[in-house]
């Protein structure tokens, strides 16, 4: 009997990604991974709107996508959009126009269904036992999950990720000290609303979280202290965008979002007293994945 082999991809804030893979063990076996970062979360701030133009853009890249997974032999295709879609005054068209370009039901998830579902995805890497805090960071908002391993218990949402950090409060390319200072203060205001709770172990996922080892030269599933994320704050500060991408191997449109990512990563160390974080590349659509596999087609309950 062949394994089932799913394709998950999401429209997010930053990026629009594409994980194909095969549930196993409670894990996933990944097939291929693929991302893009059309950015739709900076046109929404900017017009409160994605866009004819951007709809067509991202469009465009889920139908290549799409056709990626079907080269990778999936038999599922899961398809959601998340912050920056939720908010856009032309989220109805948008979501339209993505499913249809994937093949697949667009659906727009709630915070609270993205919370569980990445927990699920990052929880299924993470062996320690003890309470987990998941901190999905994404680019127009970051989701939080406080539980056990077997799923999470008290789920947050909130609308601050590393696009929206970066766009509101670091304008300058290298960010100037002053509004580096702006957005980590204006980061932990908006972290004050995080479910309180003590966690053993706190774990973050999402492309900016899981991009800021190749700062530090490493493996994007590892664990950040206090002085690697002063050595990648410190990278952010002396160095353009585009140095820091042809230096580490990262696009551009990333480098430019980890100065607002950095500082949320730090916010939620410090908020929950935390010695050291976990990383990883698991979450959302690990997530998915594994919801499929258990639930069917009611995997969109997380």
């Amino acid at each position: 009997m062949s394994a089932l082999r799913v394709a998950a991809a999401d429209v997010g804030s930053n990026t629009v990604h594409l994980l194909v893979g095969e549930p196993e063990h409670g894990t996933v076996r990944e097939v291929h991974r693929e991302v893009l970062m059309p950015r739709v979360g900076a046109a929404v701030n900017a017009s409160g709107r994605i866009g004819a133009e951007k709809i067509a853009e991202v469009a465009a890249d889920l139908q290549r996508l799409a056709a990626t997974a079907r080269q990778h032999d999936a038999s599922v295709q899961l398809l959601c959009a998340t912050q920056a879609t939720r908010v856009a005054a032309d989220r109805d068209e948008a979501v339209r126009a993505f499913g249809s370009a994937f093949g697949a039901t667009c659906h727009l998830i709630s915070g609270d269904v993205e919370a569980h579902l990445s927990f699920r995805g990052a929880a299924s890497v993470v062996m320690e036992h003890g309470e987990l805090l998941v901190c999905d960071i994404g680019g127009g908002s970051s989701e939080f999950a406080l539980g056990p391993r077997g799923g999470a218990t008290t789920v947050k949402s909130l609308p601050i990720g590393s696009g929206a950090a970066t766009d509101r409060w670091l304008h300058s390319d290298p960010p100037t000290e002053a509004e580096r200072r702006a957005c980590f203060e204006g980061v932990t205001e908006a972290l004050r609303r995080v479910p309180l709770g003590s966690p053993d172990h706190v774990v973050v996922t999402g492309g900016t979280a899981s991009s800021l080892p190749a700062l530090l030269g490493r493996d994007r599933e590892t664990h950040l202290d206090a002085d690697d994320l002063a050595h990648c704050r410190d990278v952010l500060a002396r160095h353009p965008s585009a140095e820091v991408a042809a230096h580490h191997g990262l696009e551009v449109e990333r480098a430019r979002v980890l100065a607002g990512g950095v500082e949320i990563v730090d916010a939620v160390r410090l908020l929950f007293a935390a010695e050291r974080i976990r990383v990883t590349i698991h979450g959302l659509r690990t997530g998915m994945i594994l919801a499929y596999a258990e639930k069917g087609d009611r995997w969109i309950e997380g």
